[in-house]
């Protein structure tokens, strides 16, 4: 509706480092925003039931290879998958962005603009509009529908190594190997809060990053730690000493946790609450990435093989033998997309 047509008019080529100068804080009529859909939110996660068809622990532990797809060129791939659709985008290191539809295991377009390869790609989960983040430093935004480029965002002055849709989904946050992380405006381009972290620098700024599902804190990953942040009071409310480079990092969709996966094999599990780390998971290899599902029951991790955990006990539901630089969970924990290091696109499922 009204949204994805907001969405959809923004062109922000080049204007977006000129904007991003000058933000350095959020309006008040972004914050309202921002508070208006953390309340919405918040209120509703404790009581909230897993979504129709939630898979169980037993159907994830026995998921099969159902379908295997040749996406892109050799190298690292990035995967999202639709919180409620059949759609997975996947991003490469040959710079494409590709759209696949899960229930007929078909490719339906490849789409080019990024000049080297994509870091992270996310589907919005209520407007057809997918974000992609760039070794190029720029963020652009896609129609799923056209299946074209709509906006390219130059908000960075280094590789764009993570971007997120914040949940009031009119905003995309992003973080750079330029040590800053922004939020942009997806209907204008405009970046609308600048904020750089001159200590990151050090260790090639920040590696990648996630918005907490309520929409109001941030965590960044870099050489040493994770950190979180205060969207509306740009602050660094709390760092995480993972004692290895951070590769990736994810909350759970209850709020409570995060997950960091590192450069040395260590899947690490944060307390939000305690601020502590409350389980360490050895993977054996670099965790390339990490995802919960929708209902924070499960975990997968993209590794030297694809693991799956669940969320209680933390307790390994099933390995994969196949490597992975991506995963994420289906609509309601029914499928898992991974992407491998060879540029394949894997599902995994009940068959």
């Amino acid at each position: 509706g009204e949204q994805q047509a907001q969405v959809r008019r923004g062109d922000a080529a080049g204007g977006g480092a000129v904007a991003g100068a000058a933000a350095g804080e959020l309006s008040a009529a972004v914050v309202a925003k921002f508070d208006a859909t953390n309340k919405e939110l918040s209120k509703g996660r404790k009581k909230r039931p897993p979504p129709p068809g939630q898979a169980s622990a037993e159907q994830v532990a026995a998921y099969s290879k159902l379908a295997s797809s040749a996406l892109h060129g050799k190298g690292s791939v990035c995967v999202d998958s639709h919180r409620s659709e059949p759609l997975v985008a996947t991003g490469g290191a040959d710079g494409v962005v590709c759209l696949y539809d899960t229930a007929q295991r078909k490719a339906l377009s490849k789409m080019k603009g990024h000049d080297g390869a994509v870091h992270r790609v996310r589907l919005h989960p209520r407007a057809a509009v997918a974000v992609s983040a760039g070794a190029d430093a720029s963020v652009r935004v896609w129609s799923t529908e056209e299946r074209t480029e709509t906006a390219k965002m130059a908000l960075h002055a280094a590789a764009v190594t993570d971007v997120s849709i914040h949940p009031t989904g009119d905003y995309a946050v992003s973080a750079s190997a330029d040590g800053s992380w922004k939020v942009a405006d997806l209907s204008s381009g405009g970046c609308v809060l600048s904020v750089e972290d001159a200590a990151s620098l050090g260790s090639g700024g920040f590696s990648c990053s996630e918005i907490h599902p309520d929409g109001l804190i941030l965590g960044t990953g870099t050489g040493t730690s994770a950190k979180v942040w205060d969207i509306k009071s740009r602050a660094n409310v709390a760092s995480f000493d993972v004692e290895q480079p951070v590769s990736c990092l994810s909350f759970s969709e209850n709020g409570f946790y995060l997950a960091t996966g590192g450069a040395e094999g260590a899947l690490k599990l944060w307390d939000l609450r305690k601020l502590k780390n409350i389980h360490t998971i050895d993977v054996g290899a670099p965790v390339r990435s990490a995802a919960f599902d929708f209902s924070g029951q499960f975990l997968a991790a993209a590794a030297g093989t694809t693991s799956l955990y669940e969320t209680k006990s933390w307790a390994s539901l099933a390995q994969h033998k196949a490597a992975a630089s991506g995963v994420s969970f289906g609509a309601a924990a029914s499928l898992l997309a991974a992407a491998g290091p060879d540029g394949k696109l894997t599902l995994y499922g009940s068959a």
